[in-house]
């Protein structure tokens, strides 16, 4: 859309400039009765409407205004201030040539006024243009990018399970039972790892595109912390992941689903970048309007540098995660935006004596009792 496009007016909008036009030129007017009290001279009050119609340039958004309000101006100071007062004519011999001098003057000064108004305003619609071509290149480079590693992602869950499948099918029946356990594991293990990718992606394209619409109540932190732990659990039955509760019940502002998206991705990453052994804990509290839920482990940590970057999409750092399966880099860019939409704040820390905290905070809610 274009400037002159965007100043086509409205009756609305011609209504409204009339009025400032014609309030600029009554201030002006009593501005110079003012003027004649003190005995200043007519070329002060000449000067008044030429500040007018410069005041009219700039408010009002087309030409013909400036040039109403020169011819206008021109009127009044000969009508008000030149003798026979009330009257067109002017009995001064000057008088013919101070007119015209005064119109093209005022009309010159706020053409100029008027045209400076309009380069502002399509020099703002230039730069306006060039940041959405270049946010829309960036996004271009961004769905690129996510191409480029969805595709590497999943080619290795992929390969894995058709392979387990191929084998089963080719030499199924002479695996004894531990074999094609363990074969049904990793099947099982590879598909969930699929799934949680998709989720992620599913969730990121709805950010992405402005369409994530918050279904917020009233929820039970406790329940999304047990909820997101127990699917960990089932995916990651061989890791131990602690709760520490320091409140019986925490009411919190949140959409239920999100929120579990989102302890369930921290508890993920927890297990992915820490030893078999080593336990997991999420911890959850009260800090004034705020509930706090924090992720620990006990892995390399996360280094002061790199710490800034890993909120980021697509970002995953010089870690590999204890799979040897590379991170897509959505997990912790997903959270942030999931918990920002919520009003919270999602930060890293260390974990004493090694290892990472990942917390974000909600809002408190207040939970209705019915008598």
């Amino acid at each position: 859309m274009t400037v002159d496009k965007k100043l086509r007016q409205s009756p609305i909008t011609v209504l409204k400039e009339s009025m400032l036009c014609l309030i600029v030129l009554a201030v002006a007017t009593l501005m110079g009765y003012a003027f004649k009290a003190f005995s200043l001279t007519d070329t002060d009050i000449i000067m008044l409407y030429i500040i007018a119609v410069l005041v009219i340039s700039i408010i009002t958004s087309r030409i013909l205004y400036c040039l109403i309000s020169s011819i206008v101006c021109v009127t009044l100071f000969n009508f008000l201030f030149t003798y026979p007062e009330f009257s067109l004519s002017a009995h001064g011999a000057g008088y013919p040539v101070t007119f015209i001098t005064m119109f093209i003057t005022a009309f010159i000064a706020g053409s100029l006024a008027n045209k400076l108004k309009r380069n502002t305003q399509i020099a703002k619609q230039n730069a306006k243009e060039k940041e959405e071509a270049a946010l829309l290149a960036q996004n271009e480079q961004l769905r690129a990018n996510m191409l480029r590693s969805i595709s590497h992602d999943l080619r290795t869950p992929l390969t894995s399970i058709s392979g387990n499948a191929s084998t089963l099918i080719s030499v199924g029946s002479t695996l004894d039972e531990d074999a094609k356990q363990q074969i049904y594991t990793d099947i099982y293990s590879e598909s969930m790892w699929l799934i949680g990718l998709v989720e992620n992606l599913l969730y990121a394209t709805r950010i992405e595109d402005g369409k994530m619409q918050l279904r917020l109540s009233v929820e039970i932190l406790d329940d999304l912390v047990s909820e997101a732990a127990k699917h960990t659990q089932r995916t990651h039955p061989k890791r131990r992941i602690n709760v520490e509760m320091r409140d019986e019940i925490i009411p919190v502002v949140a959409d239920a689903n999100l929120v579990v998206q989102v302890i369930i991705n921290l508890i993920d990453n927890a297990v992915k970048y820490s030893d078999e052994d080593s336990p997991v804990t999420v911890r959850v509290k009260k800090e004034t309007d705020f509930a706090v839920i924090a992720v620990a482990d006990f892995g390399v940590g996360i280094p002061e540098s790199e710490r800034s970057k890993v909120f980021d999409m697509f970002y995953t750092g010089g870690n590999r995660s204890s799979d040897s399966r590379r991170s897509l880099g959505l997990g912790l860019s997903l959270c942030k935006s999931i918990v920002s939409s919520h009003g919270g704040t999602i930060t890293v820390s260390d974990n004493n004596p090694k290892g990472t905290v990942v917390s974000f905070t909600l809002p408190l809610g207040k939970v209705e009792l019915n008598e």
